[in-house]
């Protein structure tokens, strides 16, 4: 067993202090995926904007909100690595969502990078998230078979972070011609 009090590194306060962005990220989980699927056509306010780039900072995260803009009858949790399969609707595979709650979320995702690029204060702290919001935007164009606008849309997400790990895989994904396979 190791001994977690060496170091200074002690109980749950370890978590914030390492990780704050991925604790805010959960935090804010259930207000990001309450405004990408949200049933009416009124813009995201700025706290909705805040809550989906912020949710969209830890790819766990976002692989949830991923899972939820698919099936709104699945919780938005984040993905578990070590205990979970990697959704099959990441891939394309399995049923096909509604085209249109998708497309909307994907606008969502890029409207709140917008509200960031706008503002004033665009604070390199939100780089991930607001990439992770432009990269989850790319994968539902991706998930809709709009090749040329999630190409642009993972470009930007590139743009803003480099390594962003879902804008990459849509990016090659479009560049390698492969689009999801849904069944009906």
């Amino acid at each position: 067993m190791i001994d977690s009090t060496r170091n200074g590194s002690s109980g749950p306060d370890t978590l914030y202090r390492y990780y704050p962005r991925e604790v805010a990220a959960h935090v804010t989980l259930g207000a990001a995926a309450a405004a990408l699927v949200r049933h009416d056509d009124h813009p995201m306010g700025p706290g909705e904007s805040v809550a989906v780039t912020t949710a969209c900072a830890a790819l766990a995260t976002r692989l949830g909100l991923l899972r939820h803009v698919v099936d709104p009858a699945v919780p938005a949790v984040p993905f578990t690595v070590w205990h979970e399969q990697l959704p099959a609707a990441l891939l394309g595979t399995g049923t096909i969502p509604d085209r249109d709650r998708v497309v909307v979320a994907g606008d969502r995702c890029v409207a709140a990078w917008r509200r960031w690029a706008t503002s004033a204060g665009t604070a390199a702290d939100d780089v991930g998230g607001v990439a992770g919001a432009l990269a989850l935007g790319s994968w539902c164009s991706w998930a809709t078979r709009s090749a040329a606008q999630a190409r642009t849309r993972a470009r930007y997400a590139l743009d803003v972070d480099p390594s962003d790990p879902l804008a990459r895989l849509v990016l090659g994904w479009c560049r390698a011609r492969h689009g999801p396979a849904w069944r009906s």
